[in-house]
Formats: C-alpha cells, sequence, structure tokens
C-alpha cells in the first residue's frame, strides 16, 4: 500500500521505510531538531492544547498525502507512541520518526511536510483521536 504512497519507497513492507523509523539518536545530536521537540512539548503542555485537538503522543492519527496539484494520495492511520512502543507493522509509530516528529503537537486540518534526503512529501492531518494520549 504504502509503495504507491511513497514512490521511493522499494521495501516490500513500506512500514520499514524511514519515514515510520525512530531516530532518537539523530534527534539528540542534532540541537535544532531537539529543540524543536522540545517546543512541541512545550505546546502540549498550554492549557489551549486541551481545547484544541492537537495530535501527540498515544493519539490515533489519520494523514494523507497531497500530491501534485493539490490532488489527493492515500491514506494512512496509525498510532503516535513512546520509541520503546514503537512497531510500525503494528500500526505504532514513534513520535522520534520523521513524520511522527512533523505531526507531534498539529492541529486536525494541518498540513506538514517530510524531507527525507532529497524527497519532499505533502500530509495532512485529517483525523486525530485522543482517546489514548497521554495528558487524558
Amino acid at each position: 500500500m504504502l509503495a504507491r504512497v511513497l514512490s521511493y519507497c522499494n521495501s516490500a513492507s513500506c512500514f520499514n521505510h524511514r519515514l515510520f523509523q525512530c531516530q532518537q539518536h539523530r534527534v539528540l545530536r542534532h540541537p535544532l531538531l531537539l529543540s524543536d521537540l522540545m517546543h512541541r512539548f512545550e505546546q502540549l503542555q498550554q492549557r489551549k492544547s486541551r481545547v484544541q485537538p492537537l495530535a501527540e503522543i498515544g493519539s490515533d492519527v489519520t494523514v494523507r498525502q497531497i500530491l501534485s496539484h493539490g490532488r489527493a494520495g492515500e491514506t494512512m492511520t496509525f498510532q503516535l507512541v513512546e520509541p520503546s512502543r514503537a512497531n510500525p507493522d503494528r500500526g505504532q509509530v514513534s513520535y522520534l520518526s520523521p513524520i511522527g516528529l512533523a505531526l507531534l503537537a498539529l492541529p486536525l486540518g494541518a498540513e506538514f511536510s517530510v524531507v527525507l534526503g532529497a524527497n519532499e512529501s505533502r500530509w495532512r492531518l485529517i483525523a486525530l483521536n485522543r482517546k489514548g494520549a497521554s495528558n487524558e
């Protein structure tokens, strides 16, 4: 399924694609990535975030790829989890994966980009369920 979404995915099981793989060592070694992550955690702690739904650890999210000329691509649903619980084949994606970092603290309807090397993909957060989120 994801091979159609991510044209540069050559894996038979595309949840093994770098987009979904935890990159905690990369985040910890790069001050700007770590700073962005801390800023997103601060956003989740603000009172406003409890009124306006934001993607957070434990959230079930559905994203749709935005293709050229604004056309809608494939849709995927998964849960954002702690790195130790990540299992992309079961739909549990680390918040420290490239797509997890991009989603963290975004509101429903937000558009975001994920850059992997020379490839950039555009996405929209189209559904958000916070029932398993860490602050509830």
